[in-house]
């Protein structure tokens, strides 16, 4: 099975950090804002780090609140697991605000709070793990986090079995007490 990871997004530029720091990378987030289904607007940070240089350098030149979109791939952390999106491309936005995931890999259900409920209700939680490689070479096993809440999905993934083959589409969110960033199913395979 081919691994599928894609993400768009867009939103308006937040700095986490001032300047590159000691990372190889830049951190940045996007701020993404909808309606929520209680008619108040929702804030999502959206965690990315952009490695490429280019990307970095057009970061420097963008003000905090600049709207953006970004295209990449989701990875979690080698150190704490948080995922993050890794930036491939960024580019002005323009036009209505996107917010797009689809990932194939493997289930990996969580053992810790595999179950949970927000304002929004119940949900499932499980991984989809990815099997990649480094820029080296070196093997790299990416475990992205997944909620959810519907009914009829979390019924799908109830007759999946741990290490079958999965394919998920979404929305990138962030959680509103930790600000940890999952991916909101809206179907799965």
């Amino acid at each position: 099975m081919n691994q599928e990871n894609s993400v768009v997004i867009s939103g308006l530029l937040h700095f986490t950090s001032k300047g590159k720091g000691s990372h190889k990378y830049f951190p940045f987030a996007v701020r993404h804002e909808n309606k929520w289904t209680d008619g108040t607007t929702r804030k999502d940070f959206l965690s990315v780090r952009a490695f490429p240089d280019e990307i970095q350098e057009k970061l420097k030149g963008l003000e905090q609140g600049a709207p953006i979109k970004v295209t990449g791939v989701l990875r979690s952390s080698r150190g704490s697991g948080e995922m993050y999106l890794a930036a491939l491309s960024l580019d002005a936005a323009s036009g209505e605000l996107e917010n797009h995931v689809k990932l194939s890999g493997n289930v990996h259900f969580v053992k810790a709070q595999a179950e949970g409920e927000t304002g929004t209700g119940k949900y499932v939680r499980f991984a989809v793990r990815q099997d990649n490689q480094e820029l080296d070479g070196s093997p790299r096993r990416d475990f992205i986090v997944v909620r959810v809440y519907d009914e009829q999905l979390r019924e799908i993934l109830a007759a999946k079995q741990d290490g079958e083959p999965v394919t998920v589409e979404g929305t990138l969110r962030s959680s509103r007490g930790s600000g940890v960033n999952y991916v909101r199913c809206t179907a799965i395979n």
